[in-house]
């Protein structure tokens, strides 16, 4: 009876470990994906200030050149049409783009590697 005893109780040693192992692994990737989102919104945050201040920028160009303020404010809105438009056109680049990095962010295995 001790034997069955033992290797009941290194069994249960054994699932224990694993489901600690798995709950270090979902914590991991969890964080993993929290923190590639938290970065992005950062990103944003700063792309949405350098293209409001760029779109004034450009503004204040074309006033300068003679064009009246109201012309000036619709060639600006024109070039991020423009934009808008080109980043349309390769959507599909830009998604693969994104889809590649977080399948990437998420199925790391450098660190699995390494503990095998």
């Amino acid at each position: 009876m001790s034997i069955l005893t033992s290797i009941k109780e290194k069994i249960r040693e054994y699932i224990d470990v694993y489901i600690k192992l798995l709950k270090v692994n979902f914590i991991e990737h969890t964080a993993n994906l929290v923190s590639y989102f938290l970065f992005t919104m950062i990103c944003l945050f700063i792309v949405f200030g350098i293209i409001l201040f760029t779109g004034f920028g450009i503004s204040e160009a074309f006033i300068a050149m003679g064009l009246p303020k109201l012309a000036a404010f619709f060639i600006t809105v024109g070039v991020y049409i423009l934009l808008l438009v080109l980043t349309i056109a390769c959507r599909k680049g830009i998604t693969k783009f994104f889809a590649g990095s977080v399948i990437s962010a998420m199925t790391d295995q450098s660190n699995d590697d390494e503990d095998e």
